[in-house]
């Protein structure tokens, strides 16, 4: 009895999954997923995201050995690396480029119109673009993360209890990660439906975000403005289960910021939703 219900249980779950592959949101996301990993473009972004990866392999420069030593310098390099780096000018100027290009280059061509003439709702086009986008994100931040990672217990002699030790850390810097690249893809197509020539969307969305974070540190006034940058809030996201290096100079609960981001994230795809909802597009 308990083998048949066990079966039909498997097969609802099994008939389901085949239901959400011919949902129009799983075609939009599978579509814009595959050819966004079989372009040039993720190959040349990915280069880019992995290059400090390939440096640190030649140059890990050891302090000590162990589980501790090694979960230290894993978490020194994330602290180091996501702020500056991968979520950085370089990340954000990737994360941008990408996201940017997913509506705007549809309706540059005019191809839109034909997405919505098919059974395809906008919000499902937004979320099936938005998904499709971070999960190719997802996929350059884990490549460098990943490959430092199964690295260092070579480097610090903690075999594969360090990599078990350590597999916390890891997916943490990548949580956060995407979290962040989620506020910025989310705003950069809402700009590029505001603004449909891929580049110039690209452009204003970088520059703005640029502004914001160069201006705010600078106003006297306000008591540690750097707060409320990106770079900061990235490093109090990781102050939650950073154990091994000293993060007291940042203030901040991980909590409240994630929770702000994903508010945040989630108004701004309303709002493209609302903008594409309210645009045009010509025949």
């Amino acid at each position: 009895m308990n083998g048949t219900n066990f079966s039909q249980r498997l097969q609802r779950i099994l008939n389901s999954l085949e239901v959400a592959k011919e949902s129009p949101l799983w075609v939009v996301f599978s579509t814009e997923f595959s050819r966004l990993m079989k372009s040039r473009r993720f190959k040349i972004l990915l280069a880019v995201m992995i290059f400090p990866a390939v440096i640190y392999l030649f140059s890990p420069n050891p302090n000590d050995e162990g589980i501790d030593a090694m979960r230290k310098a894993f978490q020194g390099l994330m602290v180091e690396l996501l702020p500056n780096y991968w979520v950085g000018i370089i990340g954000q100027l990737i994360i941008i480029i990408l996201m940017s290009d997913l509506l705007a280059s549809e309706i540059d061509k005019g191809t839109v119109r034909l997405l919505i003439a098919r059974p395809v709702r906008i919000s499902e086009l937004v979320a099936g673009k938005f998904l499709a986008g971070m999960g190719v994100i997802a996929v350059m931040l884990a490549v460098p993360y990943v490959t430092i990672w199964l690295y260092n217990p070579v480097v610090y002699g903690a075999g594969l209890d360090g990599l078990q030790k350590s597999l916390g850390d890891l997916l943490l810097s990548l949580g956060v990660s995407i979290l962040v690249a989620s506020l910025l893809g989310a705003l950069s197509m809402l700009v590029s439906v505001a603004i449909s020539r891929p580049l110039y969307a690209s452009l204003t969305t970088f520059g703005l975000i640029f502004l914001l974070q160069f201006i705010l540190p600078q106003i006297p006034y306000v008591h540690n403005p750097r707060q409320y940058t990106l770079g900061y809030q990235t490093v109090v996201l990781l102050k939650g289960s950073f154990d091994k290096v000293s993060l007291s100079s940042f203030s901040g609960d991980p909590s409240t910021t994630s929770i702000s981001l994903a508010a945040v994230t989630l108004t701004l795809l309303v709002l493209t939703w609302g903008a594409m909802m309210r645009r045009e597009f010509p025949d």
